[in-house]
């Protein structure tokens, strides 16, 4: 395991659904929900494109131009009390141009990728209430 815990990987492994955070040249962020798929021997966010409109999404054109990107998934488990829990990544993210329709039906061959290189977590590995898990962060060699 490299930079998620067990339980962070089962929790990525049961949800399909997060949110997608990028920015472009301006600066402006641009947040919208997303489908995912987690791959937990690569420790990569795969997220599928569905065609919309003929146009290419926000998002990606943000990628092409700043490639960084902040991806969320959480719940909240309601019994026997409110119960937030979730876990934020961040890091690279890879436009390809083939293969995204094996992660769901309606995509498109056109797929992103989030390499994280910083995770955190809340309500997975500890109290819900407590402070988020500290940032676990990927070094490179030479860094």
């Amino acid at each position: 395991m490299g930079l998620f815990t067990e339980k962070e990987v089962e929790f990525l492994r049961l949800h399909r659904i997060g949110r997608l955070a990028t920015t472009g040249k301006a600066g402006i962020p641009h947040v919208v929900p997303t489908g995912f798929h987690f791959d937990p021997e690569g420790e990569v966010i795969k997220v599928g494109l569905h065609d919309y409109r003929g146009q290419e999404r926000l998002y990606v054109r943000h990628l092409r131009v700043n490639p960084q990107a902040a991806f969320v998934v959480d719940d909240l488990v309601t019994e026997p009390q409110w119960t937030p829990r979730g876990v934020t990544v961040k890091g690279p993210a890879r436009i390809h141009e083939t293969g995204g329709e094996v992660l769901g039906p309606g995509f498109g061959p056109r797929w992103v990728e989030i390499v994280p290189n910083w995770v955190s977590s809340w309500g997975i590995d500890a109290d819900p209430f407590a402070p988020p898990t500290p940032p676990r962060k990927r070094v490179e060699p030479g860094q």
